[in-house]
């Protein structure tokens, strides 16, 4: 028999999609706070949500009949027609999240708005109305779910400890706060402030509230603009990472969101510059059309949908990788940023003044916004105002895109095959270009352990691993070569043989013509015998035979060459890492010399194609703390 649901049923099935648990109810009413335009937001719970949530605002309120009218399913001030759902400005659009938390607690919703001289206090239990009545309360909103999932104890069962769902409650928080920096947020968890951000601020300063001490100092602004793409946000030195995809903030317009298309975005800016299997610290802010972005997808509304995808992950890539190499041009700061443990973090007022030596405004204007939200944009930056910043042309910029996205290659550490990435424009206005000041170079005092090479420039003291700094050197040349010069191979006088096993030789036959365009001329000799006949002109002295067993390995565990640009990039990787010098070996003073100076004219010297360090620098007022001249 066909029945047609009650309505308390029904909302508790829906209540199963939007409130999964306590850091659900949270979102939703933090967002609700947001659309009504709020200045300052409290949150306060108890036992990690499961026995008091309560969110209250200083936002415009509700009238009685809006108040009532808010509690019912399907109610919202958000949209009115089709066409707003496609076009959609606000965080909450669905009117199901108050009927759906109403549903499965005891909820009660006091809200005053400013023409009223008194306020309206409903309560409700398991989705029933108890009581409508008038109260005094300031203007603005609160809401107070107690007792979630009373009356659904099965869903109350697979709730997790208290420490987890506050865990869950504070990370929601923290990320809401990250994308509305200008709105104030404090939160209590049993009577006690555990979360403060202040109202009125930008992303740079609200990042580094919310990201922790140890980033604090070593977050670089982003400010990209492509078409009616903008780009803003933070993102970490390469040497801060972790092992989740956790800090990792993305937000579109406003809207805190995961996306594995920028995520993987986020590591192409971030490529060769940290290691596999670590992630990057990184806030990303996209502002574009809301007609090109789907945000009805799920009612979670975390997971979003853009008309066209490419040009967004492209102006990501683009964005972090820009912003990576204008950090780069303040060495102290950059490769002498590996906190030391016992040291203090430097203050908020240091890394101001590393944003502004950098030649970057506050990204206060970049912040993304919305209708509804209380002030008008500020304009951005202009392009020629972030190009003086990048220090470089039109010309380098799509250098720095292109070895940035030259594999065009999906996430390497993220399981799931992420979307492509579209080629870099090749057309783009020329911008403003700014001269960068002549450096003195470095000055090398010797070799120890037989690994690292001292150098001193500027007052900076520089260790430099030799085998990562010649594997980038070395990468960078052929990776130059196989680009924009004709193959370069040299031909072997005793050809070397080399045996596989079947599965490997399968593969080594499918690359063969690509392995000669690198300048590796390999031939079958049969069965599963190959032979070597010419290698690149720079790994001519080198065993060829372990390089090209190497590579084969490689790629049989990666399991897949059919993304070209990406295997054709471990290849370069591979040829770099056997043809640059060993650690224990000693070095001559000409040579680290020179190793050090072909090290700092590449485009990255500061990793090696791996993603390692190749130096850490110490400027004078670190040594002196070694030393306990200051504290």
């Amino acid at each position: 028999m066909i029945r047609i649901l009650p309505e308390i049923l029904s909302n508790q099935i829906a209540a199963g999609e939007v409130v999964q648990r306590p850091s659900s109810v949270v979102k939703e009413l933090v967002e609700n706070s947001i659309d009504a335009n709020a200045a300052q937001i409290t949150i306060d719970m108890e036992k990690g949500g499961k026995s008091v949530i309560r969110v209250a605002d200083d936002g415009t309120g509700l009238s009685r009949d809006q108040a009532l009218l808010a509690i019912e399913r399907y109610a919202t001030s958000k949209i009115f027609d089709q066409a707003d759902l496609f076009s959609i400005g606000t965080f909450g659009f669905r009117g199901e999240a108050l009927p759906s938390i109403a549903s499965v607690s005891r909820f009660c919703l006091v809200t005053k708005s400013k023409d009223a001289d008194t306020a309206v206090r409903v309560e409700m239990a398991g989705g029933k109305l108890l009581q409508v009545s008038e109260t005094g309360a300031p203007d603005g909103t609160m809401v107070e779910v107690k007792h979630l999932f009373f009356n659904t104890p099965a869903r109350r069962k697979f709730l997790k400890a208290d420490t987890t769902e506050a865990g869950h409650i504070t990370d929601a928080v923290s990320g809401m706060a990250l994308g509305n920096p200008e709105v104030g947020f404090r939160m209590h968890a049993n009577g006690k402030l555990v979360r403060h951000f202040p109202p009125g601020q930008d992303l740079l300063h609200r990042a580094m509230l919310v990201l922790g001490k140890d980033v604090a100092d070593q977050l670089y602004p982003m400010a990209h603009a492509a078409a009616d793409i903008r780009i803003s946000g933070v993102c970490a030195n390469p040497a801060v990472t972790r092992s989740t995809a956790g800090r990792i903030y993305l937000f579109v317009n406003n809207r805190l969101v995961y996306d594995k298309g920028i995520v993987a975005a986020v590591f192409k800016g971030f490529e060769g510059r940290i290691m596999k299997g670590r992630f990057p610290v990184a806030v990303i802010c996209c502002d574009l059309p809301f007609d090109q972005v789907d945000v009805n997808v799920h009612p979670s509304k975390r997971e979003i949908k853009f008309l066209s995808p490419q040009p967004v992950y492209q102006a990501v890539a683009q964005a972090v990788a820009a912003a990576l190499k204008t950090a780069q041009q303040n060495v102290a700061a950059y490769a002498g940023s590996r906190t030391m443990p016992g040291s203090k973090v430097s203050d908020v007022r240091k890394t101001t003044e590393f944003v502004q030596d950098s030649g970057y405004q506050a990204v206060q204007s970049a912040i993304p916004w919305g209708p509804g939200r209380r002030s008008e944009p500020a304009p951005s930056p202009s392009l020629a105002t972030v190009a003086a910043a990048e220090k470089t042309d039109a010309s380098e910029i799509r250098d720095a895109a292109q070895k940035t996205d030259a594999a065009e290659r999906t996430d390497p550490v993220t399981p799931d095959k992420s979307p492509g990435f579209a080629p870099a424009p090749r057309d783009r206005p020329s911008e403003t270009v700014t001269e960068i000041p002549e450096k003195k170079p470095p000055v090398i005092f010797g070799q120890i352990m037989g690994t690292y090479i001292i150098a001193e420039q500027e007052d900076r003291l520089m260790l430099v691993d030799q085998h990562a700094a010649h594997e980038r050197v070395v990468y960078e040349k052929l990776k130059h070569r196989h680009t924009h010069l004709p193959r370069d191979s040299q031909f072997l006088l005793v050809p070397e043989t080399l045996e596989l096993k079947a599965g490997e030789a399968d593969l080594l036959t499918g690359i063969l013509p690509d392995l000669e365009a690198l300048g590796l001329v390999i031939e079958p000799f049969g069965g599963t015998t190959f032979v070597v006949k010419a290698v690149p002109g720079l790994l001519a002295k080198k065993q060829i035979t372990s390089l090209v067993q190497g590579i084969v390995e490689t790629l049989m565990e990666k399991g897949d060459t059919g993304v070209k640009e990406q295997w054709l990039e471990n290849c370069l990787i591979s040829m770099a890492c056997h043809h640059a010098v060993q650690a224990n070996r000693s070095m001559s003073h000409k040579e680290m010399e020179t190793l050090v100076t072909d090290l700092f004219a590449c485009e990255n010297p500061f990793h090696c194609p791996h993603g390692r360090p190749t130096m850490v620098s110490f400027d004078k007022t670190r040594m002196e703390k070694l030393f306990k001249r200051v504290v």
